[in-house]
């Protein structure tokens, strides 16, 4: 690097001085900035574009840099751009800042980060993203094109797209791809840009334009401006240099800011969590508030509905007499509902009973059927076992067959053998052929030195010599085709021997396969059918546990309705135990008020008693003194004597006192009497009525301590047995007997025995004892 003279240096300072450490929301938005190395070149891609991070415009005057090498590595990637950069050959202006913009939308499809200038030679990332809705697929790919390329195959290079692994419905989808520096442009001013391109061939998207450019030689030199004692100093370094400090710098404030960001993660799930809980606690708090505010509404209701309640219920104690008659009734209708509740169940019992031994029936079938299964597996595996073995002797048959195919073979090689030998034999008689016609040729040259033997004696010797070697070699010729001979008749005797044999192993070894066809048929045959018997018992055993399955099914209906029918029963039982215990305590409320009742009336009675006993001494003394006169008024005024009618609503007067007559209250179950005990009791209900209305007569306030429950209900019943008990006074009878009756059977108790007795005979009566009339299992 050349030096650098402070005069060919010009400074134009800004308008404010900054500091060299960018602001927080900057450096997030630049740690996603790009850096293409090449050799010892890079450009920068600047993401600072506010006007306070434009420090300085510098002027650099340097020697033109020496010839790059053909290929260097490449220079680490570098974040956050705070310099200026300006190139030696264009001292005009300042470094085109380059941005980070996304692709405008076409079909849906962004692309990512994509800057004005590439670099060549160095791989390029391409980051995209899919619209929610869009399916990504590997038949889909992504090309550079041109910018004026119309049609998609006008593709410089192309790479297919990836699918990533996990996808989330209704959410964007992001990949990216990489084109390798190999297949990428040259460097110049044409402008490309990136499309994708779906499996249809629709071009999808296209990012902004872009250019493949190699670096400016001015790029390796910076200049920074530094406070160093109050004075300022301007400073050459190495870009590489300041760019890896401000990457340090800032990878620390990142990781700075992702503690803070992580510590502000968990301060906002604390508090999310406290507002959660404090949610939860408010709605528990209101719902306690709507359940308080129920409650304190629910007890003004009861409130209201106990005072109407007990303006009610004392009018409807009135009423209570004749429901009793009506309990009475209701509760023998009970009983009988309930004996026949008990009879049902008992038929219930049974039929359940009777499930349950059809279930164990089933069960034992169920088990008898799966016992065959078993032996039929068993014969299965048995025929199984015959079947391999039977497969395992026809292989070893086959094996045999083979041995005598072998064997044969052989034979037909050792024939084959002969055969050549005797093609060799032949050919030998075959050039015997010629010492034969040279035989006759001789026999012909003889016969013909014969006829010359004349003429040719001297040719006789040398003639002579010449047949008795031909005669010679006839003979040797003759002796081996001789030979030849025997030996070709011993070949073939033997080859016909060889072929008879051969002919009988080969009918031996056909019966043998024809009966282990035989076999193996037979056993075809029988698996045949043991496979047939083994379905047939599948799917018989397949419809057993269908009928047995239905069965079951049915019992288990069965079953479910007997114990619904049970539940029933039950439900019906404890209803009719709650109204037998709500009888019961009526019951018990009802003896009360009659042992009360009782209890007032034996007061009253017995005041009644003393007041008679004095009213009749006084009746005997006056008698004694003047009866004429006394049967004279009588006589004259009866009416007089009579007197008036009173009610239980009206008030007497204290000073009356007429003549009372004193019995037991009428019986509150008059109907459960027999017929003959009606006619007899007919003129005792009216004491009883007269005892009452005496005791009315006798004055209000006895009246309303006698009787306070009563309501006005019971005036008018009071009044009327008023008016027909004094018309009885008024006529004279007015017998007061001398024991106490009991208003359900009529027996009489002596005047001398206690309370105790009479409301114990009571309470042994059947609608009126304390013991269960019922007994419920």
């Amino acid at each position: 690097m050349g030096t650098v003279s402070p005069s060919d240096i010009r400074v134009m300072k800004a308008s404010s001085k900054q500091s060299a450490k960018p602001e927080p929301q900057l450096l997030q938005s630049c740690l996603s900035t790009r850096f293409s190395p090449v050799s010892n070149d890079y450009t920068l891609l600047n993401c600072l574009g506010s006007e306070n991070y434009i420090s300085q415009d510098v002027t650099l005057s340097l020697p033109p840099p020496p010839p790059s090498p053909p290929s260097s590595p490449p220079i680490a990637r570098s974040l956050l751009g705070f310099v200026v950069l300006e190139d030696s050959r264009h001292l005009d202006g300042r470094m085109e800042e380059s941005s980070l913009s996304r692709a405008p939308s076409r079909g849906g499809v962004n692309f990512l980060n994509v800057a004005r200038t590439y670099i060549p030679n160095t791989k390029v990332e391409c980051h995209y993203t899919l619209p929610p809705g869009t399916m990504p697929s590997t038949s889909d790919w992504i090309g550079i094109f041109k910018v004026e390329a119309a049609c998609v195959r006008d593709y410089h290079t192309f790479v297919w797209s990836s699918v990533p692994e996990s996808t989330t419905d209704g959410s964007p989808v992001h990949a990216s791809v990489q084109f390798q520096a190999s297949y990428l442009p040259k460097p110049g001013a044409q402008l490309y840009q990136f499309r994708y391109v779906n499996r249809q061939g629709r071009v999808c998207g296209q990012s902004p334009p872009f250019q493949f450019r190699e670096p400016r030689p001015m790029d390796e030199l910076v200049t920074l401006e530094e406070a160093d004692g109050g004075s300022d100093i301007l400073l050459v370094v190495p870009k590489a240099t300041v760019l890896q400090n401000q990457l340090d710098e800032s990878q620390q404030e990142r990781n700075d800011l992702m503690q803070l960001k992580l510590q502000l993660e968990d301060q906002v799930t604390e508090l999310r969590s406290r507002v959660q809980e404090l949610e939860k606690a408010l709605s528990t708090a209101r719902l306690e508030h709507s359940e308080l505010t129920e409650q304190y509404k629910a007890l003004s209701r009861s409130h209201g509905e106990l005072t109407e309640e007990r303006d009610i219920l004392s009018q409807q104690q009135g009423e209570h007499v004749a429901r009793i008659l009506e309990l009475e009734d209701d509760i023998h209708t009970i009983s009988d509902k309930v004996l026949m509740k008990e009879v049902e169940l008992d038929r219930v019992r049974d039929s359940v009973k009777a499930l349950t031994r059809e279930q164990e029936q089933l069960l034992g079938q169920l088990k008898e059927s799966q016992a065959d299964k078993e032996q039929s597996k068993v014969e299965f595996q048995m025929v199984r076992e015959e079947n391999c073995r039977l497969t395992v002797e026809l292989q070893e048959a086959k094996g045999r067959r083979e041995e005598q195919g072998a064997q044969v073979q052989q034979l037909k090689e050792k024939v084959a053998h002969l055969k050549g030998t005797l093609a060799q034999a032949q050919q030998k008689v075959a050039e015997l052929e010629p010492l034969k016609e040279q035989l006759r040729g001789v026999q012909e040259l003889a016969a013909s030195s014969q006829q010359k033997a004349a003429l040719l004696g001297e040719e006789l010797a040398s003639a002579a010599g010449a047949r008795d070697r031909t005669i010679a070699e006839l003979h040797r010729s003759r002796l081996e085709v001789a030979e030849v001979s025997g030996r070709l008749a011993e070949l073939s005797l033997h080859m016909k021997e060889e072929k008879c044999q051969w002919s009988k192993e080969r009918t031996g070894l056909l019966q043998n396969m024809e009966a282990e066809k035989d076999k193996v048929l037979k056993l075809s045959a029988e698996i045949l059918r043991l496979e047939k018997t083994v379905q047939e018992e599948r799917s018989q055993n397949h419809v057993f546990k269908t009928e047995l399955a239905r069965e079951k099914d049915s019992s288990l209906v069965q079953l479910s309705e007997s114990k619904r029918e049970l539940t029933e029963l039950r439900s019906a039982l404890r209803v009719l135990q709650k109204e037998k215990e709500q009888l019961q305590a009526e019951k018990q409320e009802l003896l009360e008020y009659m042992r009360k009742l009782e209890a007032r009336l034996e007061k009253v009675a017995d005041e009644k008693w003393d007041e008679d006993a004095a009213t009749e001494d006084e009746e005997t003394t006056a008698g004694l003194n003047g009866p004429a006169a006394l049967s004279d008024s009588e006589d004259e005024s009866p009416e007089d004597m009579r007197l008036p009618s009173y009610g239980l609503c009206e008030r007497g007067s204290p000073g009356s006192s007429p003549l009372v007559v004193i019995n037991q209250p009428a019986p509150i179950a008059p109907h459960l009497s027999g017929p003959g005990e009606d006619s007899s009791s007919d003129s005792e209900a009216e004491d009883e009525k007269s005892v009452l209305m005496a005791a009315v007569q006798s004055g209000g306030e006895e009246a309303s301590l006698l009787l306070p429950e009563l309501s006005s209900a019971f005036c008018d019943m009071a009044s009327g047995f008023a008016v027909g008990s004094l018309s009885e006074v008024g006529t004279g009878v007015s017998a007061t007997p001398p024991w106490k009756e009991c208003p359900v059977c009529k027996e009489r108790f002596p005047p001398e025995s206690g309370k105790h007795a009479l409301e114990d005979h009571m309470d042994g009566h059947f609608f009126l004892s304390t013991q269960d009339p019922f007994t419920f299992e």
